[in-house]
């Protein structure tokens, strides 16, 4: 049996679909990337945006449409938010909601044998690489935070929990000790790990220094962190630890303490500069990357100008931008002040305009030094995959060289440039 599953959203929904496939390897079946010889279907769906949402259940209808007879299942965010609105899902299709996403992989093969499947969220662990080079490690579920814009709390829970420190260390040795060469931390408030701020520093410090005593060169990278979450304890975990990769998303969504008291975000702008000046004390090129929401209910012209100011003095690698999106049950969607959506995509270009800018910027800060890299592409003549501060890099090799995949590379950077979203270097592999 062949199983095609398409993942929509965050990396704790690509966690969820490794997981599916671990266990459905487990269970007899295999995965495959072609959607034409699938026996079954996986849509892993997302909703935190109305186009999230649709695009998923887009995906479905054409599963249904091309391989007529196969099964297929609507899970994850967008499953969940289908069951909480009652509304009917697409003919044919089978929903399965968040709360049972355990029981994923033995539904699709058809087995009632509960062998190696995990009841629990925090019972699942990884083993070993999928297609990516990074192999994502979620150590931490629920968001309570009650943003106002925001659907995440209702569709994937507000109660937090995460996994014992323990057995989050052992799946990363375990990875480790399998030959994977990056692994990412991520949750969906992962700031919140052990429910208090000083948590997530222990872990880092045991996991980092477990790495070190094997003598593993696996690094570990930190996904995405509120400001609040930016401690003088984890900013120290960069300082000892050179395996902890100086990287992190630190979500802006406004620039504006107006607009952000409005979506009762947990911070100001003033908290997210302060944790720029931190963590590049630390590396004067620590990599920052952000959203920026635009058009958010109420938000006026010198709203968006604080936004570019801050999106400017933070010298962001690469900046998300959404469109205001209103989602269901969320006091943001009932907001008689909607900005208009030619308003807002006019902003939204504006704030890509200087997203292009600072990611310009802040990638000429590695001309002429060596970045490694480990390697998710590879071809006669060059080499490419993310640095360890994540700007995506090209490498040329010497004498028409192929080389491993999966492996650390460095590369001598001699330039750059702006590639869709995101800022490309480009140079020469280190002889």
């Amino acid at each position: 049996m062949k199983v095609f599953v398409y993942t929509l959203g965050c990396k704790v929904n690509e966690v969820d679909s490794e997981l599916y496939a671990q266990e459905m390897r487990f269970l007899g079946a295999e995965t495959t990337t072609a959607l034409t010889e699938a026996d079954a279907v996986i849509v892993n769906s997302c909703s935190v945006t109305n186009r999230a949402q649709a695009q998923s259940l887009q995906f479905a209808r054409r599963a249904l449409r091309e391989r007529p007879g196969a099964p297929v299942y609507l899970t994850g965010c967008g499953a969940t938010l289908l069951n909480l609105m009652r509304t009917e899902a697409p003919a044919g299709l089978a929903v399965v909601a968040m709360r049972d996403r355990a029981e994923v992989a033995r539904l699709v093969v058809g087995s009632g044998d509960a062998v190696q499947t995990a009841a629990r969220w925090i019972d699942g662990c990884i083993r070993r690489a999928g297609p990516r080079s990074r192999v994502d490690v979620r150590v931490q579920e629920g968001c309570d935070n009650m943003c106002t814009y925001c659907v995440v709390p209702f569709v994937r829970g507000s109660r937090l929990e995460s996994k014992p420190a323990l057995v989050a260390v052992s799946e990363v040795m375990g990875l480790a000790a399998a030959g994977v060469k990056e692994v990412v931390l991520t949750g969906t408030e992962i700031g919140k790990y052990g429910e208090a701020s000083d948590r997530l520093p222990v872990l880092l410090n045991s996991m980092l220094g477990a790495l070190e005593t094997a003598g593993l060169p696996t690094r570990v990278r930190i996904s995405s962190l509120n400001p609040d979450a930016i401690t003088e304890a984890l900013v120290s975990q960069f300082a000892n630890h050179a395996a902890l990769c100086p990287q992190l998303h630190l979500p802006l969504q406004s620039g504006s303490d107006a607009v952000l008291g409005r979506m009762r975000r947990p911070y100001a702008s003033k908290d997210l500069l302060d944790s720029v000046q931190r963590l590049r004390a630390v590396d004067s090129s620590f990599a920052l990357t952000t959203d920026v929401i635009v058009g958010f209910p109420g938000e006026t012209e010198q709203d968006l100008q604080a936004t570019l100011d801050v999106v400017r003095l933070a010298a962001f690698a690469k900046i998300h931008v959404f469109p205001y999106s209103p989602r269901p049950f969320t006091p943001a969607g009932r907001e008689e002040r909607q900005v208009p959506a030619g308003v807002a995509k006019e902003r939204l270009h504006r704030v890509l305009e200087v997203a292009e800018q600072t990611g310009m910027a802040f990638a000429r800060r590695f001309i002429g030094q060596d970045v490694t890299i480990v390697s998710e592409k590879s071809s006669p003549g060059e080499v490419e995959g993310y640095s360890e501060h994540y700007l995506w890099t090209e490498g040329r090799t010497y004498g028409n060289e192929m080389l491993e995949r999966d492996s650390f590379v460095v590369v001598r950077v001699e330039g750059c440039h702006f590639d869709g979203d995101r800022v490309v270097l480009s140079g020469s592999v280190a002889a």
